[in-house]
């Protein structure tokens, strides 16, 4: 697998469901060629909660503000100018991007948290939104998640949920409180542990790994992951239009929440 060459395969789509007035989910996905590191791929999907657009304005504020990151940040992060670790320490050994760039993701939704609650104190609301981030770089990925929305890997014939979700059910799941079918069937299985714009501070999960030949990453929203099955994400995904399918698919099965999901194969 060359990532310093390749162009990565994209396949993205989000929907406003079958009783949804607004779509409050929001996505982006970007793909650029370095000069040192070879070609990178960053995407953020952003599920918003709040009533009609104050979901709407959570989720894009956090999509664009990750987007302006990766356009006007993190070109410094890897530039060898730029470079602030200790080389000392570690000898000949590269720089630990993949640290910086979760310290400033890691500030990037604090300040976010702090804005959006500000923002609906003022306006005399609630709003907030999940997330999960990706970069791609140098055969390595690094995901960050609040709240529910996951990210997959996936192969032809393997699937693994990467994400951990920040929610009620899984927290009972974990305590072994609850099985996975009661977790389903729950009135709770909604309710998120952190929300940004909604806790009074976030923690977001980070997970850090190799990137496996011939794999895909999913990131999705609730909306798309709650009624599809693992073997379904690894039919679909690697498909010509495979978001689209499986958001049809889930809207026949009665899901009434938006819908969105992004694909990138290496």
């Amino acid at each position: 697998m060359d990532i310093f060459n390749s162009k990565f395969k994209l396949d993205a789509y989000s929907d406003i469901g079958n009783k949804k007035k607004v779509n409050q989910d929001a996505l982006i996905v970007k793909q650029a060629r370095t000069g040192n590191i070879g070609r990178v791929c960053f995407a953020c999907l952003c599920d918003g909660m709040g009533g009609l657009a104050q979901g709407e304005v959570a989720s894009s504020s956090l999509v664009n503000r990750m987007g302006q990151w990766f356009q006007n940040e993190f070109p410094h992060i890897i530039s060898v100018e730029d470079v602030t670790e200790d080389l000392s320490v570690c000898g000949d050994t590269k720089p630990d991007f993949m640290r910086q760039i979760q310290a400033q993701w890691e500030m990037i939704v604090r300040q976010i948290n702090q804005g959006l609650k500000q923002y609906g104190y003022e306006q005399g609301f609630k709003l907030g939104t999940t997330t999960v981030c990706l970069l791609i770089m140098q055969n390595e990925y690094l995901i960050m998640s609040v709240g529910d929305s996951r990210a997959y890997m996936f192969n032809k014939k393997d699937i693994k949920q990467i994400t951990h979700d920040q929610s009620y059910v899984q927290q009972q799941m974990d305590l072994g409180r609850m099985t996975k079918e009661e977790a389903e069937k729950s009135p709770d299985k909604s309710v998120l542990l952190q929300c940004i714009g909604a806790s009074e501070n976030v923690y977001p999960d980070f997970f850090r790994g190799k990137v496996e030949d011939g794999s895909n990453f999913l990131l999705c929203s609730d909306g798309l992951w709650r009624l599809l099955s693992n073997d379904e994400i690894i039919k679909y995904g690697s498909q010509k239009n495979g978001i689209k399918k499986m958001t049809e698919l889930v809207k026949s099965r009665g899901e009434t929440d938006n819908i969105s999901g992004l694909v990138i194969g290496v």
